[in-house]
């Protein structure tokens, strides 16, 4: 099992915005190639920085392949 955390934080000068917060995770090794996570997303932004919203707060499930 994998952990992990992360420490984001957006800058936009053009509006003098900014935000930051954190991620957490934990994963699971499913064989030797695939890792499945579930986590929660600590910053109100998403990872689109198109969206401007700032309602992106919640539960998160992810997938990593290795090869």
């Amino acid at each position: 099992m994998d952990g992990m955390l992360e420490l984001r934080r957006l800058a936009i000068h053009e509006t003098g915005d900014q935000r930051s917060g954190a991620l957490v995770g934990a994963y699971r090794h499913m064989g030797d190639h695939l890792k499945i996570g579930v986590g929660y997303n600590f910053t109100t932004y998403s990872d689109n920085l198109t969206d401007l919203n700032y309602r992106r707060q919640g539960f998160f499930i992810n997938t990593v392949g290795k090869f």
